[in-house]
């Protein structure tokens, strides 16, 4: 697969943001959420930016791990799957169309200074224009929308400065004529004026080291068009006053004309005049992608994503995305247009912010982010908040806002796309699943270059992860006892990737498959590999031990100290649904295994737990010590019988065997302690339920802190709903 050239340093990334920001955000909105806040508005602005600010960093995070086209809606749709992603897909297209028709608006207050000309007449006449300009192309000359931005920032820095001596303190007071709800809804408005801060993140491909360069360029052109409309928004209300401002769509040729005269404020307008149709340009061109993008997902009719023969360009969304437009000018005032682009981009942001959460938190193979968001998940856990109380001071037009995403795309996926895909994000794929039964499972939908004809006593699945794949397969080894042992690396992939473009192995794999073979021999061990290319890691695994008809399947996990917030534990999953034992390892480095430690719960794992220490006891030649906790108040109650229960479960053992009672406050502490005296620990897990996956359980405790060496075993899900009486 042909990647993009990596041209882009870090001015071009500052230059493509700032371009995607401003216009209309400070040509236009001030006077509109002046009518909001009075002359507080320079603060709302601020406040807003750093609302902004956690959305610009998750972004960052996620177009690092997915450097396509798309931007959020490829986020959206990876993490939450394909409904999900078709109504984020139509609002990230409404809210782009909505500001492209919010510039066109201002494009006609500011014409209209140096024209006679109707405001609305003259935005659908220029609209037409545009989209007559995106079908020939001609909106891609990026290298004059940067030029155009640069005249319009040393405009607004020369406006600033020659205004400055002007500046009153008393237009200052009172300072919030609206009061709290006032200014949060103020802030809610003009957050839209920052919604371009992250779409340079969909070219983060062809950014040159974009670990830095990319996170770096959005923060620095964030504070860049803070600066510039902070500053510009406090001068325009010191100058001119919030009751002449308010409402006023052109406040940039006000401010202009009051401080330079009217060949000023004539000026000032035909750069407004410039910079906002350009930006209309821009965002039809972006939004036009989206629904180009959903159509070749199969979420959108194949007719949208037409390619124009001549122009190459996707004509068919441009010119729906030219009509939505016009219907928004035509039945919505500006300041609808304002509360409603601003609304889609807030909901869109805390959805984004979910995202990093659902795709750290799921551990999903393929997210491997070279940019990583810092103190995660503050930033994430702020965004959220500060985004649910902006909706919540914005009032009903939120309502409208959701209801416009929300219905329409639900209804469009239910009665069109969801017949035509069947993926599911990575949120269906880690959920709870029900489409995991032998009769309706085509394992073809999933996974691509493994030979399922021969049956395996043990699977040791490798993820790419481990530290030492020879010793977990050597663990595997010891517990087939001589029978078949499958060695599977699972590699997983987005859902979008074709599975048949990833047949070729990758160098490490081809490494580590000459390692595996090597030790085979040299050990003489039985030993197929099978590399396997995935879109459903677990499903996949569930397959296999259908497949094969394995009694064990061994993995390696470290346990789940980097989770905050994890609702699923795929090793939690696996434990209820695999139909063979599952035995999850957690390697010390300890490479001679001599003293093995066995916890015992007294339940129905005891004997898989037991005879499973004694057959790696007789293969590595080591002692086992069966070890029972009981807390310290309970010491003095039935020890005898305890001890005695402990040997019983020693009888069918061939191995030299040892029983330990031992007592403390704290059973986790007490047996992590004991562990440093043994090289391996091996216990009985069980199924997790869901306070037990957020929250983690003192198995997963153990898998992590032990001093040695773990082994739990989890036996097979087929016999789990046996009546006890009856195992």
């Amino acid at each position: 697969m042909k990647k993009l050239e990596r041209s882009l340093g870090l001015v071009p990334v500052i230059a493509i943001s700032i371009s995607s920001m401003l216009g209309s955000g400070i040509f236009v909105l001030p006077g509109i959420a002046v009518e909001q806040t009075g002359p507080s508005v320079w603060l709302a602005y601020l406040v807003s930016s750093l609302c902004v600010l956690p959305a610009a960093i998750s972004k960052s995070e996620l177009a690092t791990a997915m450097p396509t086209s798309g931007g959020s809606y490829v986020y959206v749709e990876r993490s939450f799957g394909p409904m999900a992603g078709t109504i984020a897909g139509l609002g990230l297209f409404l809210s782009l169309l909505l500001k492209s028709a919010f510039s066109l608006v201002g494009f006609g207050a500011y014409l209209s200074v140096v024209a006679d000309v109707s405001l609305k007449q003259t935005a659908m006449i220029s609209l037409f224009f545009i989209v007559i300009i995106n079908i020939f192309g001609v909106g891609k000359l990026s290298t004059v929308l940067i030029a155009i931005v640069g005249i319009s920032i040393a405009t607004l820095f020369g406006l600033a400065g020659y205004s400055f001596p002007e500046i009153s303190m008393e237009n200052m007071t009172p300072f919030f004529t609206g009061g709290t709800n006032g200014f949060l809804g103020a802030t809610g408005i003009v957050f839209v004026s920052f919604a371009g801060v992250t779409k340079v993140a969909a070219i983060a491909e062809e950014i040159r080291k974009p670990e830095k360069n990319l996170p770096l360029g959005i923060l620095l052109s964030l504070a860049i068009v803070t600066f510039i409309y902070c500053s510009l928004s406090f001068v325009m209300v010191s100058v001119m006053g919030a009751d002449k401002m308010s409402g006023d769509l052109k406040p940039v040729y006000q401010l202009a004309q009051m401080v330079g005269g009217k060949n000023i404020g004539i000026f000032a307008s035909i750069i407004a005049v410039i910079t906002m149709i350009s930006m209309a340009n821009a965002g039809i061109l972006a939004a036009s992608r989206f629904p180009f993008a959903m159509s070749r997902d199969h979420l959108l009719p194949s007719f949208i994503s037409k390619i124009h023969k001549k122009f190459l360009t996707p004509i068919n969304a441009i010119i729906f995305s030219g009509i939505v437009v016009f219907f928004i000018l035509a039945f919505l005032d500006v300041t609808k247009i304002a509360k409603l682009a601003s609304a889609f981009m807030i909901i869109l942001y805390v959805i984004v912010h979910i995202s990093v959460i659902v795709l750290r938190e799921s551990r999903i193979q393929w997210y491997n982010p070279t940019y990583k968001s810092p103190l995660y998940p503050l930033f994430q856990i702020l965004g959220i908040i500060s985004g649910l109380i902006l909706l919540l001071a914005m009032g009903q037009i939120v309502l409208t806002a959701i209801m416009v995403i929300s219905i329409p795309g639900a209804i469009f996926y239910f009665s069109y796309s969801r017949r035509r895909t069947t993926r599911k994000g990575v949120v269906g794929i880690r959920g709870r699943r029900t489409d995991l039964t032998e009769e309706e499972y085509d394992p073809g939908e999933t996974m691509e270059s493994m030979d399922l004809s021969m049956e395996a006593t043990v699977v040791t699945s490798l993820f790419g992860h481990e530290r030492s794949p020879e010793m977990l397969i050597e663990m595997g080894a010891a517990l087939s006892d001589g029978g078949n042992l499958e060695v599977t690396h699972v590699t997983e992939v987005p859902e979008q990737t074709d599975l048949k473009d990833l047949m070729e192995e990758p160098a490490d794999l081809k490494s580590l498959r000459r390692r595996v073979v090597a030790m085979a021999m040299h050990q003489n061990i039985s030993l197929t590999f099978d590399p396997v290319v995935s879109h459903d890691l677990g499903r996949t695994l569930y397959d296999i031990s259908l497949r094969l008809h394995c009694n064990w399947m061994l993995i390696e996990w470290a346990g789940r100290r980097k989770g905050y917030f994890t609702f699923h534990n795929p090793i939690g999953w696996l434990k209820g649904h695999l139909q063979c034992n599952l035995g999850i390892f957690r390697d010390a480095g300890v490479r001679y295994i001599r003293k093995i430690m066995v916890v015992i719960k007294f339940d129905e794992n005891d004997p898989l737990v037991v005879d499973t220490a004694d057959h790696l006891a007789m293969v590595n030649k080591a002692d086992i010590t069966l070890v029972y906790f009981k807390a310290e108040k309970d010491i003095d109650q039935n020890s005898e019988e305890t001890e005695s229960r402990l040997y019983d479960l020693t009888t069918n053992c061939h191995s030299r065997s040892f029983v330990q009672v031992i007592n403390g406050r704290d059973e986790m502490e007490t047996l992590l302690g004991y562990s440093a005296e043994f090289d391996l620990l091996i216990f009985g897990s069980k199924e997790h339920g869901l306070l037990s996956n957020v929250f983690g359980t003192n198995d997963d405790y153990l898998i992590e802190r032990a001093a040695c060496s773990v082994l739990a075993v989890n036996s097979a899900s087929s016999l789990n709903n046996i009546p006890k009486e009856d195992q």
